[in-house]
């Protein structure tokens, strides 16, 4: 497998897993599982972190992507 490809999948693999995550702890703070003082604030810090997160990998690997491109990998 190329390296530019290892970087997609990576990109996909690791996104999903954050995505899965927040929505997981999400899910738990909703259904009442998991206490919180201001349920509202915590899935927004949630979503909010989530979305940052998944915004830096992107940025990363992306950048990485195209470096291997023009490398020829």
């Amino acid at each position: 497998m190329k390296k530019s490809t290892r970087a997609l999948v990576g990109l996909v693999g690791l996104d999903l897993i954050v995505i899965l995550g927040a929505w997981y702890m999400v899910e738990q703070t909703r259904s009442g599982a998991w206490n919180s003082n201001d349920p509202a604030a915590s899935i927004s810090m949630m979503t909010t972190g989530a979305g940052t997160i998944v915004g830096v990998i992107t940025a990363v690997l992306l950048l990485a992507f195209v470096m291997h491109r023009r490398a020829g990998n």
